[in-house]
């Protein structure tokens, strides 16, 4: 039977469309990865990019690279815009845009990389992080990844993008001010709350000592997986050794199945966490791109999910559940 579905943090609403009867195994495509002539991300061309701003190293070569944006959607420009009336607002894009090359080799997947390679590139993502935001005009640094060419990937070469914005995104107050709210009423943390109810659901997928996998409840997109620390914190450098190569772990292993079971499907995934002088539990949002948003997900941001999570998280499971702990 089709339902409605509330987010648990956000005000919004998911159709779960289950008379559709769409099987994860109903998405799967043929892989068009193939090695272009010219890789502006591979070894031997860090010249084609703009000039290198930060490095990790092995045996002394590059293994994850980071480099400004050459494409860049916000520039380091203050000029001041002055706005008609309150109705027609705008500011500068004012901002910091980067590339993060997560692996010197072309066609391995982010999910292709040992744990402590991606224990690395989250090392990046923090030293980023915490590098751009001394900029007192950014509000948020925003870290996210597009793969494949639905997902918004215009470079086949595995690589995350951060951007900082002089603006904290509306989708990460919301989420601040709803747990607030929550945590005013029960004196509790919602997400703590959510991943202690999902960590005894079928939409659970996986979990260790420090980290659980989870198809949320409301699953905007199909296959559709939240990642979370269980030890509430805010940011990537509060993690201890042993959460950040959970986590790491638990990335590849979703990831690593999701490629596995679909051929290499598109996706994005983004991590979220709270400007300073806020509260937020991290937690990394992975959105396959497996269908595309219409009118209604458009015109009402009401969306229709064919795969129910509980299918979701079976999907995964398949493969995952050996490594249950």
């Amino acid at each position: 039977m089709n339902e409605l579905r509330r987010d648990y943090i956000l005000d919004r609403w998911v159709i779960i469309a289950e008379e559709r009867k769409k099987r994860p195994q109903d998405f799967i495509r043929v892989s068009k990865k193939e090695k272009p002539k010219m890789c502006y991300f591979c070894p031997g061309n860090e010249h084609l990019t703009p000039p290198e701003i930060d490095r990790i190293e092995e045996n002394g070569r590059w293994i994850v690279r980071c480099f400004p944006n050459k494409f860049p959607a916000v520039i380091l420009d203050g000029s001041e815009i002055k706005s008609e009336n309150e109705i027609l607002r705008r500011i500068p894009a004012y901002g910091k845009h980067e590339v993060i090359a997560e692996t010197p080799e072309h066609n391995k997947n982010l999910s292709d990389l040992s744990v402590e390679h991606i224990v690395k590139i989250f090392l990046m993502y923090a030293r980023r992080i915490n590098e751009i935001k001394k900029d007192k005009k950014i509000k948020y640094v925003f870290v996210f990844k597009n793969h494949g060419e639905m997902g918004g990937a215009s470079i086949a070469h595995s690589h995350t993008q951060i951007i900082g914005l002089p603006i904290i995104p509306k989708i990460i107050m919301d989420e601040i001010n709803s747990a607030d709210e929550y945590k005013s009423k029960t004196g509790r943390c919602i997400f703590c709350d959510v991943l202690n109810l999902e960590s005894k659901s079928e939409r659970r997928i996986y979990e260790d000592k420090y980290t659980i996998a989870f198809a949320p409840f409301a699953s905007r997109f199909n296959l559709e997986v939240w990642i979370m620390p269980k030890r509430h914190l805010n940011f990537i450098d509060e993690m201890t050794n042993r959460e950040l190569k959970s986590f790491a772990n638990s990335l590849k292993i979703i990831l690593g199945r999701l490629n596995k079971s679909l051929n290499d499907p598109p996706f994005n995934f983004y991590l979220h966490y709270p400007p300073d002088d806020y509260d937020l539990h991290l937690h990394l949002e992975i959105a396959p791109r497996l269908s595309r948003f219409a009118g209604l997900e458009f015109g009402s941001g009401v969306v229709i999910n064919v795969i129910p999570p509980e299918v979701a998280a079976a999907h995964y499971r398949n493969e995952t559940e050996c490594n249950l702990i």
